[in-house]
C-alpha cells in the first residue's frame, strides 16, 4: 500500500494512523480533520506526513481511504471524496451499523459514474470508553475481530487489499454479509450497551445510600456506560429492528426469571444460572 488516508483521526481513525505507522503499511499517511485547530495537534504527534481540514490535499493521491466517522456523516463526507479519488482507489470504513452504510455508499458510488472506485465496508469489534486521538493506540486492533462486510461496489481484488490491512493491523477477519452483521452486533454489542446503561441508571443512582456497597462487580457491569451517548444513540438508531428484536427476547427472558422468583422456584433460578455460566465458560474458556 502506497498511501492510506484516515478521515476522522479520532480514538478508531487515529489508532489506525498509529498501527499504520507502526507496521510501515504505507509510504504516506494522510489525515483529514473536520477542525483546524486540530491540525496542529496532529502534526506535533508526528504519525502523518499530511494533516489538513481540505480533502483536496488529503485524498487525490490515496490508494486507500479509511472513513473514520460517524455514520451520520459518511453520505456528506463521501460526496465530496468521490469527485477527487484516485484511480482505483479503494475506500473502506470503520463505522459500527453496516447495512444503512454500505447500501449509502454503494448508492453513491453507482451514480457517479466512477467504476474505477471500490468500497469493502468494514468494522473492527475494538474501542473504549473514552474517544478522541489522545486515547489512541497502535495496538488497539492486536486480537481483535474485525468483519469484513462487502457491497456490489466491491471487487475480489478491493476485498483482499481490506482483508490484508486489517489483518496487518492485528485483527483476525470474517467476511459477512452487512445485515447479517448488524443482527450479530445487536447481541454482542448493542444490546450490551443497553444492558449496561439500564443497570447504571437503576443501581447507580447518586441520590442512593446503595452505592455505597457497590464492589467491582457492577463497575466493570457498567464500564460500557460511559461510552459516548451522541455515538451510542446514532448506532442505535441506525440498527433499530435487530436491537428492537434482541431486546424483546431479553425483556421475555428477563420476565421469566421474575416470575421464578415471584413462584419460589428454585430449580428454574438454578437452571437460569446454570445455562448463564455454561454459556460464558463455552464462549471465553480461556477468562
Amino acid at each position: 500500500m502506497n498511501n492510506i488516508s484516515i478521515i476522522g483521526p479520532g480514538l478508531l481513525g487515529g489508532s489506525v494512523a498509529l498501527a499504520s505507522k507502526k507496521f510501515e503499511l504505507a509510504d504516506r499517511i494522510s489525515l483529514w480533520v473536520r477542525r483546524p485547530a486540530a491540525v496542529e495537534e496532529l502534526m506535533d504527534a508526528n504519525i502523518a506526513e499530511i494533516v489538513s481540514n481540505d480533502f483536496n490535499e488529503v485524498i487525490p493521491d490515496s490508494d486507500l481511504i479509511v472513513l473514520a466517522t460517524p455514520v451520520g456523516a459518511v453520505g456528506e463526507i463521501l460526496s465530496k471524496i468521490i469527485p477527487i479519488a484516485k484511480s482505483n482507489a479503494i475506500i473502506t470504513d470503520l463505522c459500527s451499523v453496516k447495512k444503512c452504510v454500505v447500501s449509502l455508499v454503494d448508492k453513491l458510488l453507482s451514480n457517479s459514474n466512477r467504476e474505477d472506485l471500490n468500497f469493502v465496508g468494514a468494522h473492527p469489534m475494538a474501542g473504549a470508553e473514552v474517544g478522541g486521538f489522545v486515547n489512541a493506540r497502535a495496538d488497539l486492533f492486536s486480537g481483535s475481530v474485525c468483519a469484513i462486510t462487502p457491497g456490489i461496489t466491491s471487487s475480489e481484488n478491493s476485498e483482499a487489499v481490506v482483508y490484508k490491512f486489517w489483518e496487518e493491523l492485528g485483527c483476525r477477519c470474517i467476511k459477512i454479509d452487512a445485515s447479517m452483521h448488524d443482527e450479530m452486533v445487536a447481541k454482542v454489542s448493542h444490546l450490551p450497551h443497553l444492558i449496561s446503561s439500564a443497570l447504571a441508571i437503576t443501581s447507580l443512582d447518586d441520590k442512593s445510600d446503595d452505592v455505597k456497597l457497590a464492589g467491582p462487580g457492577i463497575k466493570g457491569m457498567t464500564r460500557v456506560a460511559l461510552g459516548s451517548p451522541d455515538m451510542w444513540a446514532e448506532i442505535l438508531l441506525q440498527n433499530k429492528d435487530s436491537v428492537e428484536k434482541v431486546l424483546l427476547e431479553h425483556i421475555d427472558s428477563i420476565s421469566e426469571v421474575l416470575n421464578h422468583l415471584k413462584d419460589g422456584q428454585h430449580e428454574e433460578i438454578l437452571k437460569f444460572l446454570n445455562k448463564a455460566r455454561e454459556n460464558r465458560i463455552n464462549c471465553f474458556p480461556s477468562d
